[in-house]
């Protein structure tokens, strides 16, 4: 016998079921009228009302399409179905979701998924994210019969048993998946069976709602006290269709429909229990009266809702300050102190530091591993469970992680390749991407999900080299990020935590450990704004757009181009979604010409993306090409990914095509024979170089195949690499302790006769050799000017002024304990500078070569019309340089008035000043313009910094331009230089103020770019003005340094002038010393080719032709 009930609990459980019902009698109704038109109805399940009682407010439910009963429980109101019904603008979704989802954050009622089984992965991770809790919240997982063959839900299962998650796992088990019988079906229905995936099972009669109560009591009551998950198998009938779509009938026959209504209907069985109790038939008709009112005004209200309207927002609103490209503060690369790997780890570390809501959830992730790439190594051990390794499985990894999310949580998802997300796609489809839409920004779903993506290494293949970058961006509320340097990993990342939306952060493998591209150490300040693109070279010709490891192959052929004259922009777009939409429909307007690169399939690429959105937008003709993936897998030979892949040929072809170029291709020249080179190689496809830890081989030594060289250590691990090759061993190349590069030699060996080698990896790279095609017609770009006849201008004979003091290399060699005189000649081909004596400074030497040359000139200073002097090395910000030398040549007669200003372009001044003189005689071609040069900068050596002490000299100059009317009186004819600049913070090259510091400059850096930019910026000076840059006599660059001067010299036939050997690095005086002694000895119609590079960075070339 079952002891006295308990009247008011029933009794309001009985209004609560009953209120169910009639909600559902009137979406029948309203669905049959037309005014709806679609329902779901909850009839025979209302017996899961019962369980609200013994929930607090702060447990969390994620409930069945059939639980309208526990969902009034919990606290929401008939209106709120009426509105879900009809669509309209009060509706939770405002109108987006099916009619039969609700959620309501306040009363933790999660989103109700249409998918059903990813509920138990959400509620698992909502477990995790609130089981040490004070108050011992529980979470309901609440699913049909049907759902329970899911996978996602076996996964939620198993997850809540291996974690023990306080998870109520109710299976309201109806015999019916739609019209498909489950009865013998399921694992939970076998006799034995007293757990399903490790979770133990009760089973009740869902058609008493007394014994339902009786059992929702028990077992809630035991989790709080337990906090590990239970299964409750609700037995219940199904007494409608599935949807008003469905006819029952067709495979239930009419006994079984009536004897469910009959036995199984748990409305009447309650009302007969109660009335068998003592309630008496007057209270339920009350009740019953009440009901009906409540619900008949609540539907009346929802047909008088507003219709709601469409909104295309998929993503939560972010400030603008995520969003602009000022606010970018990248991190310096040539700190080189971190790479791509070791920045992630640091940001992550420190987000786990400042913010206690941060977990980390993958395969391998936890130490001593600390994920197969190292990414999050150290991590687990100082953040302990907040760093947990996951099971083998991403649908799981995503799942929880969205609940966790969904709880408050920042978690960020680990998948170890790309190759494995269709393992977690439904999760990030249907889940992680719909959930701020869906709930009409209610719910949010901030889960990072980072993945090691890409190929362009050896030992991938199909499954560990793809990218899936396009399939990611396609899903609509999902930001997707993809980085090339560390820097951008670092500020992208922070990114990404900072704009609380889900995000997947696809990070390629190949970068990881790329040494070229390292950034600082102060990860935490890095920001890289959200869908802006970055620059990573500029140019006028074709626009390269990359992202990812195809970055690193648009910038070598760009390298490629420049050195014929072609010069690119090159654009990572990092992000693509949001992508930079804006820079690089500019970019393709300028140059007329777009290649977009990338590693996924051709077939739907993002790269369609872009240029189906540039054709639509952009408002000139662009010609335009995309090399891709073909629609094929990738191979794991290393040699056939690579041709695969966007390869340095395939690229280098489509742009030639593009710029109307030919190419010969050159086989590089062939290796040494019977000698084998024993290379480093990494332990994984990520590491770009090893540590060498001990040495196994001396010269002299024999060895044979499989015989141990070294023992390297990596990002993985520890390992021995082996000769595959016999002979003797002529030299050992590294010393235990180097560091080197991964596929460099430590080892040479003289082969034994007669013996083959083959390396799986090794593969060579063709030589490029371009020319332009003559008779080909380039498109018309939008911003070339409209070709007028410009005036003539002129430039006198060159004036120097220079320290008084000559400075030899011995001198400098005495600051330098392990260095010589000839070291400092044999790096800079430098033997002696000149530097200010006392007395001497920048104003007084550059006055003194402006009065030798308006003497040379015949001419005063009333007779100039501007003055405009570059200097590196102001005395002080104001008053200018320019006004400084100009009160020296008026005699300080402050009636004096002319123009007058100063240009800082470091070692480019001259070439920056000569443009602004011929741009203001333009408009004035009577005019005469004084340009000065003035550079003291050996106040601010360093005499102990090797790098700077020796190159550096004293000297100023004066040149006179001649507008066309005074022509007659020049040396040579000065054509308008082309200029460029591309900024830089002084990382690589910097000069303070005077006693603020010293010069500082990375030499190899500076080396590079000097040489690529000088040249490329000649060579399109010279195709501007319709030569080639063999039809120079001579080419003057800035005085930099002997090797760069002989580096220019080996790339162009013209003789490159030089005379650093006694005057050092003049900075912007450099060439005007040069000019000095060139344009004597030069002959009329002669062409002089001026080039130079300086800090900032600017760069520009120009052409002189002797009159």
């Amino acid at each position: 016998m079952r002891a006295a009930i308990e009247h008011q609990p029933l009794l309001q459980l009985y209004q609560t079921m009953l209120t169910a019902r009639l909600v559902d009698e009137a979406e029948v109704e309203l669905t049959k009228r037309g005014a709806a038109h679609f329902h779901v109805s909850g009839s025979g399940h209302e017996a899961t009302a019962a369980l609200a009682e013994f929930l607090s407010p702060d447990d969390w439910l994620h409930c069945h399409y059939r639980d309208k009963a526990l969902m009034l429980a919990r606290g929401l109101t008939p209106k709120h179905f009426f509105d879900s019904l009809l669509c309209n603008d009060d509706s939770s979704s405002h109108g987006r979701r099916m009619n039969a989802f609700f959620s309501d954050r306040e009363l933790h009622l999660l989103s109700m998924v249409c998918p059903v089984g990813n509920s138990a992965l959400q509620s698992v991770g909502v477990a995790a994210a609130v089981k040490d809790r004070a108050t011992h919240p529980v979470v309901v997982c609440s699913v049909g019969d049907g759902t329970t063959q899911q996978g996602e839900f076996m996964e939620g299962c198993a997850e809540a048993w291996r974690e023990q998650l306080p998870v109520l796992f109710l299976i309201q088990d109806n015999g019916l998946a739609i019209s498909t019988s489950t009865q013998g079906k399921l694992l939970y229905q076998q006799v034995a069976a007293s757990s399903f995936c490790g979770v133990p099972i009760q089973r009740v009669s869902g058609c008493d709602a007394v014994a339902t109560r009786e059992a929702f009591q028990a077992v809630i009551a035991e989790m709080r006290a337990s906090r590990q998950p239970t299964c409750i198998v609700l037995d219940v009938e199904r007494l409608a269709s599935h949807t008003n779509a469905d006819d029952q009938t067709v495979y239930r026959s009419s006994e079984a429909i009536e004897a469910a209504r009959t036995s199984g209907d748990p409305i009447l069985n309650l009302q007969q229990t109660l009335l068998d109790g003592g309630v008496s038939e007057a209270s339920l008709s009350a009740i019953q009266d009440h009901v009906a009112i409540q619900v008949a005004e609540a539907q009346n209200a929802a047909l008088n809702g507003g219709k709601p309207s469409v909104s295309v927002t998929v993503k939560q609103p972010i400030p603008i300050e995520l969003t602009h490209p000022s606010r970018e503060k990248r991190g310096a690369e040539a700190s080189g102190e971190l790479t791509m790997r070791e920045a992630l780890r640091d940001v992550l570390a420190d987000h786990l530091q400042r913010d206690p809501r941060v977990t980390l959830f993958g395969q391998d992730i936890e130490d001593p591993k600390g994920d197969v790439f190292g990414v999050t190594r150290t991590l687990s051990t100082q953040f302990g469970e907040r760093v947990k390794n996951a099971p083998l499985t991403e649908s799981t990894i995503v799942g929880v992680s969205i609940g966790r999310a969904l709880a408050g949580e920042r978690p960020v998802a680990f998948l170890q390749f790309a190759d494995f997300l269709p393992l977690a796609y439904n999760q990030i489809v249907s889940e992680l991407g719909t959930m701020y839409w869906r709930t009409a920004g209610a719910w949010s779903s901030p889960v990072i999900l980072m993945i090691a993506c890409g190929g362009y290494r050896p030992g991938l293949g199909p499954f560990h080299a793809q990218t899936f970058d396009s399939a990611m961006a396609q899903v609509p509320g999902i930001d997707v990020l993809m980085p090339s340097t560390a820097a951008d990993a670092a500020g992208m990342l922070n990114a990404a935590f900072l704009t609380a939306r889900p995000t997947i952060f696809l990070y390629p493998k190949a970068c990881l450990n790329d040494p070229q591209h390292r950034t600082s150490s102060d990860v935490a300040g890095q920001f890289v704004p959200v869908g802006v693109s970055r620059k990573v070279r500029s140019g006028d010709e074709i626009t390269l757009v990359g992202w990812g490891n195809t970055v690193n192959v648009c910038e070598q052929v760009a390298a490629t181009l420049a050195e014929s004259g072609a010069e690119a922009d090159v654009i990572d777009l990092r992000s693509l979604s949001p992508w930079d939409q804006r820079a690089v429909i500019s970019s393709a307007e300028k140059t007329a010409r777009l290649l977009v690169v990338h590693e996924d399939n051709q077939t739907s690429g993002f790269g369609a993306e872009v240029l189906a959105t540039v054709a639509e937008q952009a408002r000139v003709p662009v010609s335009m090409e995309r090399v891709a993936r073909p629609d094929t897998h990738i191979p794991c030979n290393f040699a056939n990914q690579l041709e695969v892949l966007p390869s340095y040929e395939r690229v280098l072809t489509a742009a030639a095509r593009l710029l109307d170029f030919e190419i010969d291709w050159q086989e590089p020249e062939p290796e040494e024979e019977g000698v084998y080179f024993v290379e480093a190689v990494g332990s994984g496809p990520a590491d770009e170089a090893v540590v060498v830890c001990e040495l196994f081989v001396q010269p002299g030594q024999t060895v044979q195949p499989g015989d141990v060289v070294a023992s390297l250590e990596a990002t993985k691990s520890v390992f021995e690499l082996t000769s595959a090759a016999s002979g003797i061993v002529e030299q050992v190349l590294v010393n235990e302790g180097d560091t080197i590069a991964v596929g460099k030699p430590l080892v040479r060996l003289q082969l034994d006769a007669e013996v083959e080698t083959t390396d799986a990896c090794e593969v060579t790279q063709a030589i490029a050799k371009l020319r332009r095609v003559a008779d080909k017609k380039n498109l018309a770009v939008r911003t070339k000017r409209t070709e007028h006849r410009a005036f003539d201008v002129g430039i006198s004979s060159i004036a120097i002024a220079q320290g008084s003091r000559i400075v030899p290399n011995e001198e400098l060699a005495a600051f330098q304990p392990d260095r010589g005189s000839t070291d400092i000649s044999r790096r800079t081909g430098i033997e002696s500078r000149r530097w200010i004596c006392q007395g001497e400074d920048a104003v007084s030497l550059a006055a003194k070569a402006c009065w030798e040359v308006l003497d040379q000139e015949q001419l005063i200073v009333d007779d100039i019309d501007l003055v405009v002097c570059a200097t590196t090395s102001p005395q002080v910000m104001t008053p200018s340089m320019a006004c400084h030398v100009l009160s020296q040549l008026s005699g300080g007669n402050a009636e004096t008035s002319i123009q007058a200003y100063d240009i800082n372009a470091a070692c480019s001044g001259y070439l920056y000043s000569l443009q602004a003189g011929y741009d203001y005689l333009q408009s004035d071609p009577e005019g005469r313009v004084l340009v000065v040069t003035a550079e003291v900068l050996s106040p601010l050596l360093d005499l102990k910094d090797f790098d700077t002490s020796i190159l550096f000299g004293d000297a100023t100059s004066a040149t006179v331009l001649y507008g066309e009317a005074h022509c007659d009186r020049s040396r040579a004819w000065v054509h308008r230089p082309k200029l460029s600049a591309r900024g830089d913070v002084g990382q690589t090259l910097s000069v303070p103020f005077l006693n603020d510091g010293y010069i500082k400059m990375k030499g190899q850096k500076v080396f590079s770019e000097a040489v690529r930019s000088m040249i490329s910026s000649l060579t399109r000076t010279c195709r501007d003005r319709g030569i080639a840059v063999d039809d120079l006599e001579m080419i003057v660059p800035h005085q930099a340094n002997q090797r760069i001067i002989d580096a220019i010299q080996s790339r162009v036939a013209p003789r490159v002038f030089s005379n650093i050997r006694h005057h050092g690095n003049t900075s912007s005086t450099s060439i005007p010393l040069c000019l000095r002694d060139v344009l004597p000895n030069s002959r009329r119609g002669q062409k002089l080719g001026l080039c130079a590079f300086g800090g900032g960075f600017t760069f520009g070339a120009g052409i002189l032709e002797i009159n």
